[in-house]
């Protein structure tokens, strides 16, 4: 029995619907389009970048120079405070003898456009350099008011009274204020109760002294008004005399430097 042959290819079924593949660039997918900035996308981003970093950089320096206008001011604050503290524990402490007026000298000028006086004062431990005199109190002190690069200062010098200064050396200098405008100095005379714009008398000490201190506004190139300092300063020593210092005994009496001997009570 003759069999006849059997086709074992793979057979694909026609569809009349297909259409032959073209390469015409119409049939071809559009690729998909990818997330980009323009260049005027990020020339706009990098001006408001840059407006955002002027603003801050502005921000940051007016409060840094608002913090430094603060920390000059206290510190110009304290040291007004410690310069009119001094001031007045130098009058206030201010003691004199007559026998010994050459060390004791109480000296005023008054002549010049800035006050300057001298005195000697048993001074507190809380007055500024005593650190440098410990164990010496009583010190001869002089205020003055000296130009110093185009600015005036209120300088303070101060040395012992039992520690003569050595040929060529001055005393201790410190300035206690700057931008000083106005210093000046007025002494109560108790007879007429004026006030003297000068002191004569290098053996007394006024009942009362009365100073002015004012400070220049950078800006005005003037004495604000506002920074002017007036105080009244009574001082509670006098002139201790020289009969004190060189006392006496009574007639017929024990000598001052003798010890008084005791005598028994009768009975």
């Amino acid at each position: 029995m003759n069999i006849p042959p059997r086709n074992i290819g793979l057979q694909v079924p026609f569809n009349k619907s297909a259409t032959p593949q073209t390469t015409d660039l119409q049939g071809l997918k559009k690729a998909p389009r990818l997330g980009a900035f323009t260049l005027i996308e990020i020339m706009v981003a990098i001006g408001v970048l840059g407006g955002l970093m002027v603003a801050i950089f502005a921000s940051w320096q007016a409060i840094v120079q608002s913090s430094q206008i603060g920390i000059t001011a206290a510190v110009e604050a304290h040291r007004n405070r410690v310069a009119v503290r001094a001031l007045t524990d130098a009058m206030t402490s201010a003691v004199i003898y007559e026998a010994n007026l050459p060390y004791y000298a109480f000296l005023t000028d008054t002549t010049e456009n800035y006050a300057a006086f001298s005195l000697v004062s048993r001074l507190p431990s809380s007055f500024p350099g005593s650190g440098l005199f410990y164990d010496q109190p009583v010190r001869r002190v002089t205020f003055s008011v000296e130009p110093t690069n185009n600015v005036h200062q209120l300088i303070m010098r101060q040395n012992p009274i039992l520690a003569p200064l050595e040929n060529g050396k001055e005393p201790y200098p410190m300035v206690l204020a700057k931008n000083v405008g106005q210093f000046t100095l007025e002494f109560l005379d108790v007879r007429t109760g004026e006030w003297l714009p000068e002191w004569i008398y290098t053996n007394q000490l006024p009942a009362m002294m009365r100073f002015s201190l004012g400070f220049v506004s950078p800006e005005s190139g003037k004495v604000d008004e506002n920074r002017l300092i007036k105080r009244i300063v009574q001082i509670p020593s006098q002139t201790v005399g020289a009969n004190f210092q060189r006392p006496t005994g009574p007639v017929g009496g024990a000598p001052i430097n003798q010890p008084i001997q005791a005598v028994p009570i009768q009975q």
